[in-house]
């Protein structure tokens, strides 16, 4: 029988409180599940993040917290269960940068390419100009250095960069736990 990677995370989330169900839902699991051939990298995952909370995935390597942060994203698909950003399937928003921003990895920018020149770009494939740049670049602390290669950031520098969402921040970094 293939490995059992997702039982860790499934024992942490087993202490996480639920929310009211009054309280707005951004990220949403329901018996969340993928499997690559044997091998069950999430099973039956179900969570909520909720506006206010930190949420946050810890687990060793393989423990299934990026293939969970990729399904949310719409990036892989579950064997089963399902997941909703702000009520509805990631895939299905008209506007999906509106919702969820991520850099799932730490380096993926351009390193040739300024923060500033980077944010405009998803910036503006998204509806959004260049005031939300500068908004953006003072919220992760980068305002100062908006001019300066991503190649020459430090890694946490790096890891400061996610798309421009109304609620819900993902990033995946090397040496992390991973955090929504």
């Amino acid at each position: 029988m293939g490995e059992d990677i997702g039982s860790f995370d499934r024992a942490c989330l087993n202490h996480v409180q639920e929310p009211s169900t009054r309280e707005p839902v951004m990220i949403e699991t329901r018996e969340l599940t993928k499997r690559y051939g044997d091998t069950l990298a999430v099973d039956q995952l179900t969570f909520r993040a909720v506006p206010g909370r930190v949420t946050g995935f810890l687990g060793p390597n393989g423990a299934g917290k990026s293939t969970t942060m990729r399904m949310i994203l719409g990036l892989d698909a579950p064997t089963s269960g399902s997941v909703t950003v702000n009520g509805t399937p990631y895939r299905q928003h008209r506007y999906p940068l509106h919702e969820v921003g991520a850099l799932l990895e730490a380096k993926a920018i351009h390193p040739g390419r300024s923060s500033y020149n980077h944010l405009l770009a998803v910036a503006q494939s998204n509806g959004f100009g260049p005031r939300r740049v500068r908004q953006v670049l003072e919220l992760v602390g980068l305002e100062k250095v908006a001019s300066r290669r991503a190649g020459q950031y430090s890694l946490g520098m790096g890891q400061s960069f996610m798309g421009t969402p109304r609620r819900s921040e993902m990033n995946a970094s090397a040496g992390r736990g991973d955090r929504i």
